[in-house]
């Protein structure tokens, strides 16, 4: 019994080459699309961590009497930001300042007496936070506090 081995040809060295240049191309594009949604997410996540800060802060402002809204270290003695670390307190042309920090968010908030009338203080809270070893973004809010007697 004769065996024609020339009708039964397997893979050839082409082929196979073609299918690892397929297989390379599509793990080098879907680590692409994985790196770009992990760096997405992790940036989501720290402006979502500097919102919640910022939440934090005015509904403890919020709370506070108007008197107590100024610049000194017991306006912001907030439970859920015991880690905040004060740099500085200043007060300069009517303009009272807080600045410090948790981890790698720089927090800064001026109390300004609001048309010089003392019945209502603009505060204005800008967090500062990385998002990647390059980048960093910025959050800017204002809130209106207004004497209980006005």
């Amino acid at each position: 019994m004769k065996i024609n081995l020339k009708g039964k040809r397997g893979f050839t060295t082409i082929d196979l080459s073609i299918a690892m240049i397929v297989i390379l191309i599509f793990v080098v594009i879907m680590t692409s699309i994985s790196y770009n949604i992990y760096l997405s997410s992790i940036e989501a996540k720290r402006t979502a961590v500097a919102l919640n800060y910022a939440v934090d802060i005015f509904e403890h402002i919020g709370a506070l009497d108007f008197g107590e809204v100024t610049a000194s270290y017991e306006m912001l003695e907030i439970d859920s930001l015991n880690e905040l670390v004060y740099k500085e307190v200043s007060s300069n042309n009517g303009i009272d300042k807080i600045t410090g920090s948790i981890g790698t968010y720089d927090i800064e908030i001026e109390i300004e007496d609001y048309r010089k009338g003392g019945v209502v203080k603009l505060i204005t809270l800008t967090i500062n936070y990385p998002v990647s070893r390059k980048n960093s973004e910025s959050i800017e809010l204002k809130r209106v506090k207004v004497a209980n007697n006005a």
